[in-house]
C-alpha cells in the first residue's frame, strides 16, 4: 500500500529496492531506478542523478540516466556505463539514454520530479543521447 518495493534476502531481512511508481519495464524485465542511481552516485564526478523511463515502441520503455556533475566536473557516457558495469549493474539494466543537465525539476521538499523528466523527454524539451554498453 505504501508503493515501496522490497524483497527478502538470504537471511530473511527485507531490502527496499525502489518505488512501484518508479519501476521501469523494458520488454517485460523490471528495472529498479534506485539501484542505477545508487551505483551512479558512487562516481566521483556525479552530484545528482535520476534514472527514468523513455518510451520505446518495441520494448515499451528504456532507461535514461540524467546526471548533474559536480561543479567543474564532467562525465562521458561511455565512462559512466563502464563505471556502472564495474559497480555490478547487470547489462540488462544498463541505461540506453544519457543526458547531462544543469538542474532537475524538484518538489518543494527537493525531490527530483521524474514524471517531469519523462514529459520533458517526450515533448523534446530535453533530448537524451542514445548510448550502448559494450564490453570491449
Amino acid at each position: 500500500m505504501s508503493g515501496d518495493l522490497g524483497r527478502l534476502d538470504d537471511k530473511g531481512c527485507l531490502e527496499i529496492v525502489g518505488r512501484k511508481k518508479d519501476l521501469i519495464i523494458r520488454g517485460g524485465h523490471n528495472i529498479y531506478p534506485a539501484r542505477i542511481e545508487d551505483l551512479a552516485l558512487r562516481h566521483a564526478a556525479i552530484a545528482r542523478c535520476a534514472a527514468f523511463p523513455v518510451f520505446d515502441r518495441r520494448l515499451g520503455e528504456k532507461v535514461c540516466l540524467a546526471v548533474i556533475p559536480h561543479d567543474g566536473e564532467s562525465v562521458e557516457p561511455d565512462e559512466l556505463l563502464a563505471h556502472l558495469h564495474r559497480a555490478g549493474l547487470s547489462r540488462y539494466d544498463m541505461p540506453e539514454y544519457f543526458i547531462a543537465m544543469e538542474s532537475f525539476p524538484l518538489t518543494a521538499s527537493g525531490k527530483i520530479l521524474k514524471r517531469e523528466l519523462v514529459e520533458w523527454a517526450k515533448n523534446g524539451r530535453i533530448v537524451p543521447a542514445a548510448v550502448r554498453w559494450s564490453e570491449r
